[in-house]
């Protein structure tokens, strides 16, 4: 099988070869790992400022399982959280705060568990492929760590009685339409099962989706 790989295309994009119905979030990961081995990007030089800056960065059932070493409801309560109207996001940072996995150097210190998101942001210019399958698989992930703080608010003893109820719906409204929930690694996950556009949460429009399974196919021909 073909091993699933980022390369340079002819527009000088990031770009994604190999992909097939069988690879997962893990492949995905480790072809950008490989990537930047293979092109380091002068971070020390750059301005983006991607690490040391102050925005929100959302958090990643899997990653937040391995950072807590299984006990997610530890580090629940140091999720930043904002519920609205029928929302509800779970962030490792958040408004002018800095991230806390971050040393005085602005390195990271959870390289290996870091976030799904962490893990698909590159600042240099992608292929619709990648920006497809870099959407999806950070909603996905996302989506299962909503049910997984639903899971610690449930259990809480200090959760208001009123509260129990309506958390209750909204984890079984998650699970239901969730491909990441329950799972402890990405290559648990199929990339193609990220790309959904009939799930709620997801951020890829029908014609994104198409577009991806159709490269799949193309792909395994």
């Amino acid at each position: 099988m073909v091993r699933l790989k980022l390369f340079f295309n002819q527009e000088n994009e990031v770009d994604i070869s190999g992909l097939n119905n069988k690879s997962t979030v893990q492949d995905f990961f480790d072809g950008v790992d490989e990537f930047f081995t293979e092109n380091p990007l002068p971070c020390d030089e750059c301005k983006q400022n991607c690490c040391k800056g102050r925005f929100k960065i959302n958090m990643d059932s899997i990653s937040a399982k391995k950072i807590s070493k299984g006990k997610v409801e530890r580090i629940i309560p140091k999720l930043f959280v904002n519920a609205g109207e029928n929302k509800l996001e779970v962030f490792m940072v958040a408004g002018n705060k800095k991230c806390r996995h971050l040393n005085g150097l602005s390195r990271c210190l959870i390289y290996q568990e870091r976030p799904a998101s962490c893990r698909t942001y590159i600042c240099i210019p992608k292929s619709i492929c990648y920006k497809i399958l870099d959407a999806a698989i950070v909603a996905e992930m996302h989506h299962a760590m909503r049910a997984e703080f639903l899971d610690v608010v449930i259990k809480d003893r200090t959760t208001p009685p009123g509260a129990i109820e309506p958390a209750k719906a909204l984890r079984q409204e998650i699970i239901s339409t969730s491909v990441a929930y329950g799972c402890n690694n990405y290559n648990e996950i199929l990339l193609k099962d990220c790309v959904r556009s009939d799930f709620a949460h997801s951020n890829v429009s029908q014609e994104e989706a198409r577009l991806f399974h159709e490269i799949i196919n193309r792909e395994e021909v």
